[in-house]
């Protein structure tokens, strides 16, 4: 039978046959699992999920678009812990067998839904020791057999509800190393522990920090002080220091890892300050890095070789052992960062192969062990980031296999190694990122299922192995991050993986758009995640970004191409790259976008020219420099985006001979012209801070007559002139400024500190508003927001606090709305927004109420709570307010679905919750809300994807 996403369910029985525990076939069993694998190779070969030979997800402990989200998989003596998230207990400590029956909680170790956290997870003997808090004792070093009253605190090494904050677990057999903080102790200290009362004390290192980059070897323990390497005796407790370099003021280390009884280990000295070479300001020369060795005595740890100055480390994957050889990553300032070998010795040190031809860097990430041989991903501008294998000889170094054919590449990532094969992601044209795997050779390298059809990917990540499973976890539209497996057998083939789902979850016949907003399918949501650009739950890479008719263009780094230039029309397949402007793994990092007419103009760095205006109408033979205005590499931009007004783009530049100076462009590079040379010499005007008013273009430019001062300009440079609006004095900042009633709004420093000003673009007409925080002490305005010909803005009053404050440009208009959080306590109003004539912003009244949604039409009788959206003493919270479309969007927390999307019509009936993004408590915390003619995308602070665009169509705000 078939479930109905699609993916096939099998019998009980069978999927308790399915376990990881027991990796080896009965021999009556060994045809059947040999005609199994065959099948799943070619049902591989073939991209058919339905047949046997597709991963299988373990369970969904949390029913729905939620997700448990896995993390920290570990593999304790066959058995898997991790950590996972369910709706009843909240983040807590789970195993799993490989089957759904073995897939289960260990304990609740913090009672409720809050949940103890667990991190660290570390497999010591067949114990696994884990960071956790159970919200009594706060952060301490936990342990577990896997059963509920093996589950239990370590010590509670800083005693009451104070944490110790456990880090850098680290196993030796049945013994953990681990550091933490005492309060008796003062600083963190290295501790051990056997996980039995009285066995759990402090190691005493000599060291004078905490120590660092902690390795076992030989039931000895190895690891770096301040500025020492050191050897302590797991049974004595001695201490041998085996290198001292304290005559470095600042290193780097990296390191140790073992190979073959031996250390290695890199030290980078202390960077040198010199003269330039054209006799200019000082600068820093490049580290010196030296590659060590050491068999852990003093006489045997010493230098192998000088190594060429590294550039970039890529984690834990910097140095990687295979056999009795070591392999990095290393530039000699010839050929850039590319791969070397070490055996040990000098003469055995050198460059594998030039990778990348030339002075450029492949980018070599992920080094990785498996059999002979180390696996990588590199880059090269015909293929693209793909994956590469070497055995150390040059001739032995080569692509093993073009995933994507192209210079776009697969962008391989989370590349790992178990039971003899290679695992990872990898893109192909028109997919998203599924689970790869690799046996060595370019045939056995193949996808292993494509968990989420068409572009969105399934974003496998963590893949671990565990007795004869690998587990890893992956993002499915109708279920969100769970739990998945692929069962190995004889040899490392994959014998069993059908997509079985294993837990009852949503009801069978729900739509993927009622889980997932339509996992990319615009209408079914109504709100869906557009697509996974950088698979995983990693750090922000979406940056800046700007709307050009029905398309959403923004800076957005994935792997293999770096941080560069990207479109979508709100589904997955219309979601790509626009163009590798700078080819390779570095960045082109397109910034200061701007909408120009049905194109795109910005910044970017092609590695050329330096960072230089380009344009885009959002295909890659569209998008081109649109002129080389300061010739060589250095580049012209000033950090603005180019102003449009009457078809014409505005934007300051340095065109290298006169200095950061006013420019125009029409789009074109014979349109594309200094205005004229404001400040005369290499010094420049500066042009920023542009305005209109009654169809006049102002900016804010300085002058060796008149200083920082207010001009005006038609695009002629006689038509651009000074109104120099203070004789005499040295600047105006003009800060802020917005356009009301026919008037400039800003604020201003003066000898009343920063206070209100306005202006028409007079001298006369330009005077400070009121001097809220009397005397020379500043209110500092903030958030001035039009209302209809009014400013509303935050400032401060030192009776008042931070208050909500109204100017119509007069002095006598310049007045408090009302003195919402009585007294002077400093909890101001925030996210001020016009919408509907009035002004709605988030507020703190200091009464039952918490921070709710208020609105205010600029008098005090009419400013006043709008909606108690978390009823009592609790805080709805409201954030990111955006008017769009007739409605107004934000985030909020009703103090049961945790921070989710709301709408709101401008009536208290008509605001509500519009989706839950993420089931539970947690919420989805969208905000950044951005818009284009037919969509509203924003972020979500909560997401198995990392941060990512999720998307709504206008027309589904009213459902």
């Amino acid at each position: 039978m078939r479930s109905s996403a699609g993916v096939l369910v099998l019998p009980l029985a069978l999927l308790m046959g399915l376990a990881c525990g027991d990796s080896t076939p009965a021999p009556d069993e060994e045809a059947a699992v040999e005609q199994a694998a065959l099948e799943s190779q070619e049902a591989v070969a073939s991209h058919d999920t339905s047949r046997p030979g597709t991963p299988h997800r373990v369970e969904d402990v949390v029913p729905g678009r939620l997700s448990s989200g896995p993390f920290e998989l570990t593999d304790v003596r066959g058995t898997l812990f991790f950590g996972a998230t369910d709706a009843e207990h909240g983040s807590e400590l789970w195993k799993s067998d490989g089957t759904p029956a073995g897939t289960r909680l260990v304990a609740d170790i913090r009672p409720g839904r809050e949940g103890a956290s667990p991190r660290g997870l570390m497999a010591a003997g067949r114990r696994v020791y884990f960071a956790a808090d159970d919200g009594t004792h706060g952060l301490e070093l936990w342990t577990s057999d896997g059963t509920r009253a093996g589950t239990r605190l370590v010590m509670d090494i800083a005693a009451g509800g104070e944490s110790s904050f456990p880090f850098a677990l680290v196993a030796s057999g049945e013994v953990l190393y681990f550091t933490a903080f005492s309060p008796e102790l003062g600083e963190s200290q290295l501790w051990r522990t056997e996980g039995l009362p009285g066995t759990t004390r402090v190691v005493p290192t000599g060291a004078l920090r905490p120590v660092s980059d902690i390795v076992a070897m030989g039931g000895q323990l190895f690891y770096f002080g301040l500025s020492t390497f050191n050897r302590l005796d797991g049974t004595t407790g001695a201490i041998v220091t085996l290198l001292d370099f304290s005559e470095q003021i600042d290193i780097y280390t990296a390191g140790p890892v073992v190979a073959d009884g031996l250390l290695y280990f890199i030290i980078g000295d202390s960077p040198i300050i010199g003269a330039s070479r054209t006799g200019g300001a000082l600068q820093e020369v490049p580290r010196r890095f030296t590659l060590w060795k050491s068999d852990g005595t003093p006489e045997g740890t010493v230098a192998v070789t000088d190594v060429p100055a590294l550039l970039t480390f890529d984690g834990p994957n910097t140095l990687v052992t295979v056999g009795r050889r070591l392999f990095f990553s290393a530039d000699d300032g010839v050929v850039g960062s590319e791969l070397w070998t070490s055996d040990g010795t000098g003469v055995g040190t050198h460059l594998v192969k030039d990778i990348r031809p030339g002075p450029e860097s492949p980018r070599i990430r992920a080094l990785t062990a498996l059999g002979g041989a180390v696996y990588f991903s590199a880059y090269t501008p015909d293929a693209g980031d793909e994956l590469w294998r070497s055995d150390g000889s040059e001739r032995g170094t080569f692509r093993l296999k073009d995933v994507r054919p192209g210079p776009q590449g697969s962008s391989i990532s989370q590349l790992t190694a178990h039971g003899g094969r290679l695992f990872f992601t990898a893109r192909e044209q028109g997919q998203g990122h599924e689970p790869w795997t690799s046996d060595g050779t370019a045939r056995g390298t193949v996808r292993v299922a494509d968990l989420v059809p068409g572009a969105f990917s399934s974003a496998p990540h963590d893949f671990t192995r565990a007795g004869s499973c690998v587990f890893f976890a992956a993002t499915e539209p109708k279920r969100g991050t769970e739990l998945w497996a692929l069962k190995l057998g004889r040899g490392g083939h994959v014998v069993e993986a059908a997509a079985v789902a294993v837990f009852a979850g949503p009801e069978e016949g729900t739509a993927v758009g009622e889980q997932w907003g339509g996992g990319g399918i615009p209408g079914t949501g109504p709100a869906w995640l557009v697509q996974d650009i950088r698979p995983g739950p990693d750090d922000p890479t979406i940056t800046e970004n700007a709307s050009v008719g029905g398309t959403l263009f923004f800076t957005a780094t994935d792997y293999g191409v770096g941080a560069e230039l990207w479109r979508t029309d709100g589904t997955a397949a219309g979601t790509r790259l626009v163009a590798d402007i700078r080819p390779g793994p570095d960045d082109s990092a397109p910034t200061d976008l701007a909408p120009f007419g049905r194109v795109l103009l910005f910044f970017a760095d092609d590695g050329v020219h330096g960072f230089e205006l380009w344009r885009s109408d959002g295909t890659r033979g569209g998008t081109r420099l649109v002129k080389d205005i300061h010739p060589g590499s250095e580049g012209s931009r000033f950090f603005e985006a180019p102003f449009v007004h009457a078809g014409v783009a505005y934007f300051a530049a340095d065109d290298g001979v006169h200095g950061t100076e006013l420019w125009r462009t029409d789009g074109t590079e014979a349109g594309t012209q200094m205005i004229a040379d404001l400040w005369p010499g290499f010094i420049g005007s500066s042009p920023q801070a542009f305005i209109e008013l009654e169809g006049r273009l102002y900016f804010m430019a300085a002058d060796e007559t008149a200083g920082f001062d207010l001009w005006r300009t038609d695009g002629t440079a006689a038509g651009t002139v000074s109104l120099d609006l203070m004789p005499g004095v040295e600047s105006l900042e003009f800060m802020d400024a917005v356009v009301a009633g026919g008037q400039f709004i800003f604020h201003q420093y003066s000898e009343l500190g920063d206070e209100m000003w306005r202006s028409d673009g007079t001298p006369e007409g330009t005077f400070l508003l009121a001097d809220i925080y009397p005397g020379p002490n500043s209110s500092f305005p903030t958030d001035l927001t039009v209302v209809g010909r009014r400013v509303f803005f935050v400032a401060e009053n030192p009776e008042l606090g931070r208050e909500l404050w109204v100017t119509d440009g007069t002095r006598e208009g310049t007045v408090l709305v009302e003195d919402i959080t009585p007294g002077a306590e400093f909890d101001p109003p925030q996210f001020l927004v016009a919408f509907g004539g009035r002004l709605f912003f988030s507020a703190q009244d200091g009464g039952p109420t918490g921070r709710e949604l208020w609105v205010s039409d600029g008098t005090a009788a009419g400013t006043q709570l709008f909606r108690d959206i978390a009823p009592g003493p609790y805080s709805g919270s409201p954030a990111w307010l955006f008017p769009v479309a007739g409605k107004l969007l934000f985030s909020a927390d009703d103090g049961v679905t945790g921070p989710e999307l709301w709408v709101s019509d401008g009536t208290r009936r008509g605001t509500r919750r519009l989706q839950e993004l993420a089931p539970g408590q947690t919420g989805g915390s969208p905000f950044l809300f951005t818009a284009t003619r037919e969509h509203v995308y924003f972020f979500l602070d909560f997401s198995p994807t990392g941060r990512e665009w999720w998307a709504i169509e206008r027309e589904n705000l009213d459902d």
